[in-house]
């Protein structure tokens, strides 16, 4: 079993440590360059102090944004866009998928404030992004689950040829998962807890909320269930999705996103083509438009928080 701290025992920071992460690498790469519709200060403010060549803030327009970085990435130079993940997929959503993945151009986005963690209402949740972006040819897609992954999920879009999309959540103060280090590969998922009873799949901030269900069940209940942190959507690990439902039989998706198109519906999908016999429930956000309150406010209202996970992982059994 991979060893994990607790349920908010440890809170870290993705914002800072990726502002960290490229100072360093913009020193030993100068074609390295951050490009944002106007949000990087709040980002990656140190970067842009120490390395304003490297850095171009187009203003609040995001698909100009994309289409810089297609042309700078087409020149031989290494984008990285840094934005609100809500307006990357759908203002710029024609950019991406025709500037970007349509010539294979080696751009990376991060994208932040995602699902009803990233807070702002109906307009500002991120909740259709990777049901969006899925959908586009030659784009990789990587939800970090916890912020010492997110650094993981950096270097990894930089050593892969090719359009990347990298999921924060809001990247403030989110909960540590792996308490030692561990290979991250892309399109690889990792089993973080082993169980006989059920799988759950989780992906990004949805992975910590997911232990802390499992330790509930086995401490509460007796119920021991597979966790899987499913950091990469697309390519979805396929082979691991199927050896969960042959060992349990039974499988929770959980993820910050609509249940319509993200996490649920990429393993739904691997299922109804495997042929093998496996109970499926999604948890995620309904087909709703949120309204405003605190991120665990609304999953339980919404029916995705550790709450739910125990109930329905029960209601399964």
């Amino acid at each position: 079993m991979t060893e994990t701290y607790g349920f908010k025992e440890v809170l870290r920071s993705a914002r800072p440590m990726l502002d960290e992460a490229m100072q360093e690498y913009a020193v030993k790469n100068k074609e390295f360059c951050l490009i944002s519709p106007d949000v990087s200060r709040a980002g990656m403010p140190e970067f842009i102090k120490k390395f304003p060549k490297q850095h171009f803030n187009v203003g609040i327009a995001e698909q100009c944004a994309v289409d810089f970085a297609a042309g700078m990435a087409l020149e031989g130079r290494l984008p990285f866009i840094y934005g609100m993940s809500v307006f990357m997929s759908m203002r710029a959503c024609e950019n991406i998928r025709t500037n970007v993945c349509y010539q294979n151009a080696n751009v990376k986005i991060i994208g932040n404030n995602t699902g009803l963690a990233g807070g702002g209402g109906s307009t500002h949740y991120a909740m259709e992004d990777l049901a969006i972006l899925r959908s586009f040819p030659n784009l990789t897609l990587i939800v970090p689950g916890d912020p010492d992954q997110a650094l993981k999920a950096f270097y990894a879009a930089i050593a892969h040829k090719g359009p990347v999309y990298i999921r924060l959540s809001n990247g403030r103060n989110e909960s540590a998962v792996y308490k030692s280090d561990y290979e991250f590969k892309i399109g690889k998922g990792i089993v973080i807890r082993k169980g006989d009873a059920a799988t759950v799949i989780a992906c990004g901030i949805m992975v910590s909320y997911a232990l802390e269900a499992a330790r509930i069940l086995a401490e509460n209940e007796g119920i021991s269930v597979n966790v899987v942190d499913m950091h990469t959507l697309k390519p979805l690990d396929n082979d691991l999705v199927c050896e969960m439902a042959r060992a349990t039989g039974k499988i929770l998706t959980l993820e910050d996103h609509s249940i319509n198109g993200g996490l649920g519906g990429a393993v739904a999908e691997t299922l109804a083509e495997s042929g093998i016999p496996c109970t499926l429930k999604r948890l995620g956000i309904p087909d709703t438009f949120p309204g405003f309150g605190s991120f665990e406010a609304l999953q339980g209202q919404l029916g995705y928080g550790i709450e739910a996970v125990v109930a329905q992982v029960k209601a399964m059994l």
